[in-house]
Order: structure tokens, then sequence, then C-alpha cells
């Protein structure tokens, strides 16, 4: 099963929506943040209680592909796989592993 969601964020500034600023240097990044908000909602969904935890400064690309790690109560380990689908902050994830 596969999910969608988008989720991005200037690096420059943390929280604010994301723009694309041609020339200006910035880059953007998934936002962690509401990336694991999105899998834990996603999983929960599903059935399954997880933490989840995304790191690192992804940046966003067309068919970047990044991992989150999620563990269960009972200490389960989790491993999602999350694909960019557009340079705009489009993520489609999947559990591929536990």
């Amino acid at each position: 099963m596969t999910f969608r969601t988008s989720v991005a964020r200037p690096l420059a500034s943390l929280g604010l929506a994301a723009a694309v600023f041609a020339g200006c240097g910035t880059t953007l990044v998934l936002d962690n943040d509401r990336l694991q908000q999105e899998i834990t909602s996603g999983l929960a969904n599903n059935g399954i209680t997880a933490q989840v935890t995304c790191t690192g400064e992804v940046p966003i690309k067309l068919d970047n592909v990044s991992t989150c790690q999620a563990t269960t109560p009972d200490g389960t380990k989790l491993t999602i796989q999350v694909t960019q689908k557009d340079d705009k902050g489009t993520v489609d994830w999947q559990l591929v592993g536990s």
C-alpha cells in the first residue's frame, strides 16, 4: 500500500509554506515534522501505532528516495520508504521492512 502527501518547506525558514525562489539560492527540503505526522496518521488509519522519525535535510527533487524509521509500542522497528513524486514536495511513502 502506497500513500501520497505533500510535505515541503524552505530550508532557510522552517515551518513556512513551500515556495520556489528562483535565483535566491534557497533550497527546498522536505518538512520532516509534517512528514512524520502524515506517516503516523496513515499508519494509524491502517491499525498500526508507531512513533515515526524522519531525519536529515532531504532536498526536494523529483524521484529522490529517502527513508524514515518507525517504532511500535512493542519495540518493532519499521522502515518507511519515501519517494518524491515531483519537485514541489509531493511524496509517496510505503512500509518496506520491519
